[in-house]
């Protein structure tokens, strides 16, 4: 969803995330030199490890009417060829009035597992002065740089009043000096593996103060993606010229029901050299029922399911660089309690679908302190930094994200989510139940020791049965030294 404070006699295009009701925001714009970036570490896949030796066979299961068996050995689940990326979005572009300090943020990355960030660089700010040489980036963003080995997602954004064409960028000149704005970003932030996206949700504030546009749009509306798609075609060449190992996203749509419009720019060659498809996903306007996790990832499948059929027979993988759930007292607002679960559901999840390659939760801090404000209550944290409901959670699901060798996902029941993982240790597996109010169980099969805890909470017990009850919140049961792994599934 869109949100940005636009500065005063100002017809900048500016976009990111969040609630489903758009604002403005300011840019401050500060030429500075970037600092030379530090080498960023990004975890690398480790291949399926050999069983220890003399590791145990706990797959041998009891009869249980209306179970699902499942039964696995490490060489059964896929190794992804890159690290699923943790995220999540900052504003440092407008630093002042979102609130956000550099040492805080950089501090709430290293408690939350959070390896990658999401961030502005808009054509102004870049530039300033309209210079279309510059290449300068805000004060707080090369602080911050400075004080993370966070891999940086750059949002390539805002049009430019002084150049025809170019406030949006839809003609030939405007798209020209695009491309070469592209250019200068690229040569400015290069060197820490980052990723650029071609603008933000395009489809909402091309063109702002105008009814929602639903669909690709026509000729009529700029917000269209006739429009945008030679756009993110022609940035995409261009950063290609100057770094061609780039990683370039294309998409970012806002509110694109059937995902009419992100399949067209597809269709029409938007993203013929691109890298990935980003997509935003929210739903906390939906009715109560679906603002869920399961409703989300849903819908993320049924766009995988039509990018290659639209993007010429060529598959790309998503990016989910906008998702999360507002708290407060707003009527879109989401409980504290259904964040909590919301998030951890959805991150490792997503982590265990290999068509996904990342995902930037909306937003690392509150933006503002109203409860009524919907822009301001998307934070993993306060706008003081202190950790909201989901932040254990979140900080919880990456870590076993970076632990895990291997992940794949099934749903049991209808409703029951299974996670299959191999770890370190040995093998482990991953549960919970996304039917509101109902509890699933998970029979641990064999002899062998195990574990289970409810994340951020210390493990419990062992019954003598076996069994693990699991709720909304994921269960994990860890099996360390075992070749295979058996349980029985099902949702109560």
């Amino acid at each position: 969803m869109a949100r940005r404070f636009v500065p005063l006699l100002s017809v900048l295009l500016a976009s990111c995330g969040g609630g489903s009701d758009a604002s403005t925001e300011a840019v401050v714009t500060v030429p500075v030199a970037m600092p030379t970036p530090a080498p960023t570490p990004v975890p690398t896949p480790t291949p399926t490890a050999t069983p220890t030796p003399g590791a145990s066979d706990a797959s041998t299961l009891p009869i249980e009417s209306g179970a699902t068996a499942i039964v696995f050995a490490a060489s059964d689940l896929p190794v992804r060829t890159t690290a699923y990326i943790v995220g999540s979005a900052t504003h440092f572009s407008y630093a002042a009035l979102a609130g956000y300090d550099p040492d805080s943020v950089a501090q709430r990355f290293t408690d939350s597992g959070i390896r990658a960030f999401r961030e502005d660089l808009f054509w102004n700010a870049l530039a300033p002065d309209w210079d279309v040489n510059g290449a300068h980036l805000p004060t707080p963003l090369t602080t911050f740089l400075g004080k993370t080995s966070a891999r940086p997602l750059y949002i390539l954004n805002n049009g430019n009043p002084w150049i025809p064409g170019a406030a949006p960028p839809v003609g030939e000149v405007g798209q020209t000096a695009f491309a070469t704005y592209a250019k200068h970003a690229v040569a400015a932030t290069g060197g820490r593996d980052a990723l650029y996206e071609i603008w933000n949700e395009w489809n909402r504030n091309a063109v702002r103060d105008r009814p929602v546009l639903v669909g690709p749009g026509d000729a009529s509306d700029y917000r269209a993606s006739l429009y945008y798609a030679p756009l993110a075609a022609r940035a995409t060449s261009a950063i290609k010229q100057v770094a061609p190992g780039a990683k370039v996203l294309i998409g970012a749509a806002g509110d694109d029901p059937g995902w009419q419009w992100t399949l067209d720019v597809l269709a029409r060659g938007g993203a013929a050299q691109a890298d990935g498809v980003s997509a935003h996903i929210y739903n906390h306007c939906a009715n109560t029922a679906n603002r869920t996790a399961t409703e989300a990832i849903g819908r993320l499948g049924t766009l995988h399911d039509k990018v290659a059929s639209a993007n010429g027979g060529r598959d790309l993988p998503l990016y989910v660089t906008e998702w999360g759930w507002p708290a407060g007292t707003a009527s879109c607002a989401v409980s504290a309690a259904k964040i909590a679960t919301n998030v951890p559901q959805f991150l490792l999840h997503t982590a265990a679908l290999p068509w996904v390659a990342g995902s930037w939760y909306y937003e690392t801090k509150d933006s503002g302190a109203d409860p009524a404000n919907i822009q301001h209550n998307f934070g993993l944290y306060d706008a003081n930094y202190a950790a909201k409901a989901a932040q254990c959670a979140f900080a919880d699901a990456s870590a076993l994200i970076a632990e895990a060798r291997a992940m794949a996902v099934q749903t049991v029941d209808g409703g029951l989510t299974v996670i299959r993982v191999t770890t370190p240790r040995g093998l482990a597996i991953v549960a919970w139940s996304a039917v509101t109010g109902r509890q699933g169980r998970v029979t641990v099969g064999g002899s062998a020791t195990y574990t289970s805890r409810a994340l951020c909470q210390a493990s419990g017990a062992v019954s003598a049965d076996r069994s693990v009850a699991v709720g909304e919140m994921p269960v994990v049961i860890d099996v360390p030294n075992v070749s295979r792994l058996g349980v029985n599934a099902r949702l109560l």
